[in-house]
């Protein structure tokens, strides 16, 4: 694993806000895929703020998810109806840059029509920046233990929450993993055992998505507050 461990999530989230800055400037579009949860929360608070509102060249990233919820986009649930509340409704950035998964819609329609966007907007469909989370039981974007295809050749995928059975659509592992740049960023102490479990075991013989998931041509990392990282060596 290759690893930062922040002293506490505010550190690690105003890094990922500065590397926004670095990214903007590059003056081409950048696509980055956000994560759900409560730590992009936090993010997105900061990047509301100054100094990031302003010194972000927001023209210059298009922004895209993971996964999200089949909900309306003004559902708590929304992983978009989050971002535009504590983020886009705060900064000038132009809607087009913004590539949401359209949850109100019927599933199997916006599944066809996210794929066709995907492919129209990110050359050769290797983004620039996935950030993603961690759940406890080690799944990413919504890519559940046991019920992970790593090998589908599909760029988007319908997934059901194993415990609730609520509908999403999620990135593929293939697409994520064309990614010139993966961070995952996973923070508290209820994610210490998992992590160390990542780290001293082959990720082949854990049913982890986190742990198998990596990209391919780029590099893979992990940004870790105290609390997460308490148990790794």
């Amino acid at each position: 694993m290759n690893t930062i461990i922040f002293e506490n999530t505010q550190q690690a989230v105003e890094k990922i806000a500065q590397e926004f800055v670095e990214y903007s400037q590059q003056n081409r579009p950048v696509h980055i895929s956000l994560s759900g949860g409560s730590t992009p929360k936090l993010l997105f608070k900061t990047l509301a703020q100054a100094p990031f509102n302003t010194e972000v060249q927001w023209q210059n990233l298009h922004f895209w998810w993971g996964d999200d919820r089949m909900v309306l986009p003004t559902d708590p649930e929304s992983n978009y109806g989050e971002v535009q509340k504590l983020l886009f409704d705060h900064i000038q950035i132009p809607a087009e840059n913004i590539h949401r998964i359209r949850g109100e819609e019927a599933v199997e329609q916006e599944l066809a029509r996210f794929s066709q966007e995907l492919t129209a907007c990110v050359p050769e469909l290797a983004f620039d920046w996935i950030i993603l989370g961690m759940g406890t039981d080690g799944h990413t974007a919504s890519l559940f233990p046991h019920q992970t295809n790593f090998d589908d050749q599909n760029i988007a995928v319908i997934a059901k929450h194993p415990e609730s059975g609520q509908i999403r659509i999620s990135k593929t592992a293939k697409l994520i993993e064309q990614a010139k740049r993966i961070t995952y960023l996973v923070t508290g102490a209820s994610k210490a055992e998992i992590l160390k479990e990542i780290q001293t075991t082959p990720a082949e013989q854990l049913p982890y998505p986190a742990a198998k998931i990596k990209s391919k041509q780029g590099k893979t990392e992990w940004y870790l507050d105290r609390e997460a990282g308490a148990l790794l060596s």
